[in-house]
């Protein structure tokens, strides 16, 4: 009787000890945890520091514990559970707990608030960040491509932002290929072919962040990807002309100067290839699909591969003046002989520039006293050491001169605290402060850790903490005249996100010009775009290729296809979405034949001119 008894009491305790665990709360002080040789690097405050100390544990004394507590789930539960870590070492803390964290070397105690949602990002941090098992397979079978199509129809219709203001019919879209799928004799499905129909249709609806990718892809056994055409492009004038180079100048001419236009492939005529067979760039703003299309031809064995077409070793190329046309059929080559432009190149070796932390090559002043400086990268101030200090130095510098170009043509994008820090010197008193963006995020179960992601972008919501009286008095006089030009269920998103920018301590009082061209992206023309508007600013150039995205990434259940889908909607000032439109200039300088053919930067030298002109230096 006293061993059922006893028996009896240990149920129970575990019984407690379950419901104990049950109703313990899941709240984190950190927004994720990454892993570093075993040891915790946490995200706090945006930005990740080394763990050294929780309340009076040692970062060892909890590692411990977790190893022996929960035994190959140790990371897990330390990251994910960590109020229930704490509680079985006999502490329960508050909505606060000191923390002490280091970076390099330099250790600082902080207040770590406890709150659902930063658990929550951490969570969907671990799982974005999880490995999932590479599938060696080539194929799958029938049965398994029709179940990963309902999956990727479900993560358009759950997660994707774009799909609310696209008016494509992804579903009647999806049927089809499974029509296809259902129609072949064969049961074994190839996954590239699979991964390169679902793209086409994250394609069609215009999210440029998106893409779908079969993760166990192996480019290296597929020699014909490397194939090229034996010439270079360019776009001049909005046409396709083809090029080579001297090898003594390093200068390009006309591969047949009488015949300097391409007109088709194998048949397939030049247009189709830009809108069509590059379907990645298909809903670009025109001079960016049309830079990203030629670009794209250049690698042709990979432009027929995307499109599941036969790869051959030769092509038929037709040459026209726009009335008389050549033919020629040319061998494909693994050389690079592609078009690169001397300003391409400049830009490349200012990111390396940028990241060797040779800033002092990058800025410089230009005859006229006109101040100039050259962002290739908007890098994060935390991946540079220095990069932040630079530009506070080197906007004192130019302090003094009659106008200031900021350079950020073929930026590819990256963070936003280099747009901040240009901010506090280029917006004026009068404007400030000065509401640049506005975002949506679609409602889902993953909610909050977009919210850590909107902050990470200086994006707030109207009731905020982070956002004062006089902010919000501006994005109320902003809202006044603010109508977002595409149409949407408000139903199925958040409440806006506001980017408010501040003048700061000194401003730059003279002209602004911000050289922007089609290679500008995501954070690129965020930048671009959050200055557009600003009376002693002016955008001069070629449009950019907008998008800014926030996206998540799922892998598909049976064939590994990784796809990425954007979860945020923003829109410039002047309500148009960035994907698909771009920030136009308010001043357009094309490239010129000069700048495609010797590396003259026209662009530059024209934009010179009209300051000189009008500021009357």
């Amino acid at each position: 009787m006293k061993i059922k008894i006893t028996i009896l009491i240990l149920l129970l305790s575990c019984l407690c000890l379950f419901a104990q665990s049950d109703n313990i709360e899941k709240k984190s002080p950190f927004t994720a945890v990454k892993w570093e040789n075993s040891e915790p690097i946490v995200r706090f405050n945006s930005d990740w520091y080394t763990l050294e100390k929780i309340y009076r544990f040692t970062k060892s004394e909890l590692l411990d514990f977790c190893k022996k507590q929960y035994k190959n789930k140790w990371q897990k539960r330390f990251s994910e559970d960590l109020i229930e870590v704490l509680i079985n070492l006999n502490y329960k803390p508050s909505d606060n707990v000191t923390l002490v964290l280091s970076k390099n070397g330099v250790s600082k105690k902080c207040i770590g608030y406890l709150t659902n949602e930063n658990r929550n990002s951490v969570v969907l941090y671990n799982k974005s960040n999880k490995k999932v098992p590479v599938n060696i397979n080539k194929t799958i079978t029938k049965a398994q491509a029709l179940e990963d199509l309902d999956q990727f129809k479900q993560i358009i219709n759950d997660r994707s932002s774009y799909i609310q203001i696209s008016d494509f019919d992804y579903m009647k879209a999806i049927e089809k290929i499974k029509q296809t799928i259902l129609a072949k004799e064969k049961n074994e499905i190839d996954i590239d072919e699979l991964s390169h129909d679902m793209a086409k249709i994250m394609a069609e609806i215009g999210d440029r962040h998106s893409s779908v990718r079969n993760m166990s892809f192996n480019k290296k056994a597929n020699k014909s990807l490397t194939l090229q055409l034996p010439f270079g492009l360019a776009v001049l004038n909005d046409k396709v002309i083809a090029l080579k180079r001297d090898s003594s100048t390093k200068n390009y001419e006309y591969l047949h100067k009488d015949f300097p236009y391409l007109k088709s492939i194998n048949g397939v005529i030049i247009e189709k290839l830009i809108d069509s067979f590059n379907y990645k760039a298909k809903k670009a703003p025109r001079e960016a699909r049309l830079s990203r299309g030629v670009a794209a031809i250049q690698q042709y064995g990979e432009l027929l591969f995307m499109n599941n077409e036969k790869i051959t070793d030769r092509v038929n190329v037709v040459f026209t003046d726009g009335v008389t046309e050549k033919f020629e059929t040319l061998l494909l080559t693994n050389y690079k002989n592609g078009y690169s432009s001397k300003l391409d190149e400049q830009v490349f070796n200012s990111m390396i520039l940028m990241r060797k932390k040779k800033f002092s090559e990058l800025d410089t002043v230009l005859s006229g006293n006109i101040g100039y400086i050259k962002i290739p990268m908007m890098l994060h101030y935390n991946k540079v050491e220095g990069l932040e200090g630079y530009l506070n130095n080197t906007l004192q510098k130019l302090f003094n001169t009659k106008a200031l170009i900021v350079d950020i043509r073929n930026n590819p994008g990256g963070g936003r605290e280099i747009l901040k820090t240009f901010a506090s010197y280029i917006i004026q008193p009068e404007q400030s402060p000065w509401v640049a963006n506005v975002t949506y995020l679609r409602l889902n179960d993953t909610v909050a850790y977009d919210l850590e992601s909107m902050n990470g972008r200086f994006l707030y919501s109207y009731n905020s903490t982070l956002l004062d009286e006089t902010d919000r008095l501006s994005i109320s006089n902003f809202n006044k005249h603010f109508t977002t030009q595409s149409r949407f269920d408000e139903t199925k998103f958040s409440e806006p996100f506001y980017m408010v920018l501040h003048s700061g301590d000194r401003i730059y009082k003279k002209p602004v010009f911000i050289l922007v061209n089609q290679n500008c992206f995501s954070a690129a023309t965020v930048f671009a775009s959050a200055f557009k508007g600003l009376p002693n600013v002016k955008i001069v150039g070629i449009t950019t290729d907008g998008s800014s995205g926030n996206s998540v990434k799922i892998h598909l259940k049976n064939s590994n296809i990784r796809v990425k889908v954007s979860t945020m909607l923003s829109f410039q000032r002047d309500g148009k979405v960035l994907d698909g439109n771009g920030t136009i200039p308010d001043i357009y300088i094309e490239v010129g034949k000069d700048q495609i053919f010797t590396g003259k930067d026209v662009q530059l030298n024209k934009l010179v001119e009209i300051i000189e002109k009008e500021c009357n230096l």
